[in-house]
């Protein structure tokens, strides 16, 4: 896993996120936007680069069964954002959703869930 940083961005070479600085003339100057984040929420450069890490971990797990993932240092990011772990989990997965080919599309187990729903 690979996280390349520059002045403005910060991006990940197996999360498909990134963090943005945001450089306007306002309050949030010098501010980052974390791309899984709404976007008015502002974070600093450490919060950015904890927010890409454990995004990867997430993503790392999922790729690789081996049992490398460190759930304490991953709770230790999440928290530097504010959020939990299961926060920032459930926010990659929305993000994931939203951009798949499918997203407008339930698979079998949703259309099960709907029906029951409405019922």
């Amino acid at each position: 896993m690979t996280i390349t940083t520059t002045e403005w961005l910060i991006s990940s070479d197996v999360a498909h996120e990134a963090a943005f600085r945001i450089d306007l003339p306002e309050v949030g100057r010098g501010k980052w936007v974390l791309s899984y984040l709404p976007t008015d929420r502002r974070v600093t450069r450490a919060q950015a680069l904890a927010g890409m890490v454990v995004a990867e971990m997430i993503l790392m797990d999922q790729l690789d069964p081996t049992g490398r993932f460190d759930r304490e240092i991953a709770e230790l990011h999440a928290a530097e954002l504010g959020l939990t772990l299961y926060e920032v989990m459930c926010l990659l997965a929305l993000r994931a959703r939203i951009g798949s080919a499918d997203a407008g599309r339930c698979d079998p187990v949703d259309r099960v869930a709907h029906a029951a729903a409405r019922a």
